[in-house]
């Protein structure tokens, strides 16, 4: 499901929630920070992001203390893709934030992987991956807004930081080679994108600690497909996929941490005579009982934040 490449994100997640508040009061700040992923589903993505922070509406008030514009770039290697990423965050108010960001990248095939195709039907109802390596480019525009609250700003203490996040993004993805009515495979995953919009949630509730655990909580996600397609109820296009993980991060030292995270996700369930069909839009999904639940991945992240 398109739930897998959203990993790499929720544990970069993780990490900032691990360091709120973080933001400067005074003048510009700069961060540069790596990021190390792997997954027991043989992922593996390194990233870089170069972030630079800009106060305003600085006050004696907890709720323009610290406010600032963030601008962030970087790039996302993994064995099968490249992207690109930039983002603007703006905190107007110390528990809210609007953003506004954009991606690029493609992909390319290896024997235990591909990175990019084209998922066509095939007769018999399978699927048939076409494409060659750099076959297009897959570019992302996204907007959303992200609620942030640390009980610790009403009962001050170091042991009172029980958190809650909550994001929501509207985005916009394509492949450039595709046209609308195309499915497509990037990074590894079951193939069923299609350029158009999309719409994705998480909710995270932990407890910050001050000791080398610093941080653990459960992380509660969700996609959905806004684009319109004929009849996609009949293979469950329509549904909201869902993923929850219990999440922890552990400070090393100040500059390098580890994260972990165990997720469970929901997958349809298809009746018996379609579900081991190759191609995702000829399966049919049960009239009743459309979901269960089951075992996803653990996942390990490394960050190192350079500066």
């Amino acid at each position: 499901m398109k739930a897998r490449r959203n990993v790499f994100a929720a544990c970069i997640y993780l990490v900032v929630v691990a360091a709120l508040p973080c933001q400067e009061k005074t003048g510009a700040s700069e961060q540069v920070k790596l990021t190390a992923t792997a997954t027991t589903k043989g992922e593996l993505k390194l990233s870089g992001l170069y972030s630079i922070s800009f106060p305003f509406l600085q006050g004696s008030s907890f709720l323009t203390d610290g406010n600032n514009i963030k601008l962030s770039m970087g790039a996302e290697l993994s064995p099968v893709s490249a992207n690109t990423i930039a983002e603007i965050r703006l905190t107007p108010i110390a528990f809210l934030q609007f953003f506004t960001g954009a991606s690029a990248g493609t992909g390319w095939n290896i024997p235990i992987a591909d990175g990019l195709r084209k998922n066509n039907p095939a007769k018999d109802h399978e699927q048939e991956l076409v494409g060659d390596a750099f076959d297009g480019v897959v570019w992302m525009g996204k907007g959303g807004s992200l609620f942030q609250f640390d009980t610790a700003a009403i009962v001050p203490g170091e042991w009172n930081h029980v958190v809650f996040q909550t994001t929501h993004v509207l985005w916009y993805r394509s492949l450039t080679s595709a046209s609308s009515k195309e499915s497509w495979l990037y990074e590894a995953d079951q193939g069923e994108n299609r350029n158009g919009w999309n719409y994705y949630a998480n909710y995270f509730v932990g407890y910050k600690m001050p000791i080398k655990l610093n941080l653990a909580g459960i992380l509660l996600e969700q996609e959905l497909n806004l684009y319109t397609e004929a009849d996609r109820d009949l293979w469950g296009d329509d549904l909201s996929r869902w993923t929850v993980g219990a999440m922890a991060n552990y400070a090393i030292t100040d500059r390098l941490s580890l994260a972990t995270l165990v997720q469970w996700r929901t997958v349809r369930n298809f009746t018996d005579d379609t579900k081991d069909y190759g191609f995702y839009q000829d399966r049919r999904i049960q009239d009743s009982d459309q979901r269960s639940f089951e075992f996803y991945r653990a996942v390990l992240t490394a960050t190192w934040l350079i500066r």
